[in-house]
């Protein structure tokens, strides 16, 4: 079956009613595809042509032609039948190896168990709690597009990356802000540069929460990261 979209008259006839669906899910599939030398000059010409012509399939000394030249037409059922003769002869050339369990084993990749975390993950306390439920409560609620994940060092707010994490301390929160110090509007001097420091958690900037009264402070700070990536 050829791939030129515009069948034939004749091509139409063979594959029936439905020739351009039989067209679209077959053409490329083992049952439709064979070996000549002649490609070229059989080129878009109808089934029984490119049998009779010379150089064509009946004159083709190809095992891998057997079942095509013992044809009249060319359809879905030969196409379908085609495939299953050659899936038959692959299997009895390339048969599925008997391994032990044993012989297996080294090649078998080990399963990994992907940890979970949770708020319980961390050494959190009934004050450092309270401190978190307010400020993520506060973050959540910027967007419904705000996605929350527990790390295992810490907990991670982003849009497409984090834009804010958080740090359980003894008595305090760290919050680690992904953006540049040069860039944060920091008007109540809440904000420490530690560009290179290296930190768990993203970005440059860091500052603490020890008290409630700090909330709306942090939230201007975080917002910032908020809007940066929102934009």
């Amino acid at each position: 079956m050829k791939q030129n979209k515009n069948l034939s008259l004749e091509w139409q006839t063979d594959l029936g009613p439905e020739w351009q669906e039989v067209q679209k899910k077959y053409l490329h599939t083992i049952g439709n595809l064979t070996l000549t030398a002649y490609n070229s000059e059989m080129s878009d010409r109808p089934f029984l042509d490119k049998m009779d012509m010379p150089g064509g399939f009946k004159e083709s000394a190809l095992r891998l032609n057997k079942y095509v030249v013992l044809q009249n037409e060319w359809n879905e059922k030969h196409i379908q039948e085609r495939a299953n003769e050659l899936a038959k002869k692959a299997e009895a050339i390339w048969p599925y190896p008997t391994l032990t369990a044993e012989e297996l084993a080294p090649y078998q990749a080990e399963e990994k168990t992907v940890q979970k975390y949770s708020l319980e993950t961390y050494d959190v306390n009934a004050f450092t709690r309270m401190l978190f439920e307010s400020l993520d409560k506060r973050i959540m609620n910027l967007s419904p597009a705000v996605k929350k994940e527990y790390k295992k060092l810490y907990v991670a707010y982003k849009l497409d990356t984090n834009f804010v994490d958080i740090v359980f301390q003894k008595q305090r929160l760290r919050i680690s802000i992904n953006m540049k110090f040069s860039e944060i509007n920091d008007p109540n001097d809440i904000c420490k540069d530690i560009t290179g420091l290296g930190r768990w958690g993203n970005g440059d900037v860091e500052l603490f929460m020890e008290h409630q009264d700090e909330l709306d402070q942090i939230m201007e700070i975080v917002k910032q990261s908020y809007d940066t990536q929102a934009e």
